[in-house]
């Protein structure tokens, strides 16, 4: 079993279908899934530990059912892959496996900070290379991330002082 983390949530090209990245703590290897849009929405938010009233969501739920009946949730994992789709487990600190989708399995684990695993075999026959992946280029976004940083890097309070003759009030 391999512990995975969130590293990036993307849109299908075509189906324009939610997709949650998930890596290995080195980055190497990562699983695509497919995830539900609602899902997509708290998984993109990260974790959330407060729980007040008026931010609880149907997540929140689940971890306060279990501690009603004395148990807490100890992780998430993709247990299968069965036609192409997979299945996954929420885990309680008793060893008790709930089945549930995939996306609601990862909504809870990362709204709730929990672990997240895959079964090796799950791993071995649907894992990708993060850099195969990623492609040999760098995200345009990061490209420019580190354009910036150069610049910030190099540059001193007084490059934006005002030149003579600007009348010097620094609009």
């Amino acid at each position: 079993m391999e512990e995975l983390h969130l590293v990036t949530m993307v849109v299908h090209r075509v189906t324009r279908e939610p997709l949650a990245v998930l890596a290995d703590a080195a980055e190497d290897r990562c699983l695509v899934v497919a995830v539900r849009r609602p899902q997509a929405e708290i998984m993109a938010a990260g974790p959330h530990p407060t729980r007040d009233d008026d931010a609880r969501l149907t997540q929140d739920v689940v971890a306060d059912v279990a501690a009603a009946l004395g148990r807490f949730l100890t992780g998430a994992e993709i247990t299968d892959l069965v036609d192409e789709r997979f299945r996954a487990e929420l885990r309680l600190d008793d060893g008790t496996k709930v089945p549930v989708r995939p996306s609601d399995a990862l909504a809870v684990a990362i709204r709730d900070a929990l672990p997240i695993t895959v079964a090796d075999h799950v791993m071995a026959e649907a894992g990708q290379s993060w850099r195969e992946l990623q492609g040999d280029e760098p995200h345009p976004q990061s490209v420019e991330v580190d354009e910036m940083r150069a610049f910030l890097d190099q540059v001193t309070p007084d490059d934006f002082r005002a030149e003579d003759g600007d009348g010097g009030d620094g609009r």
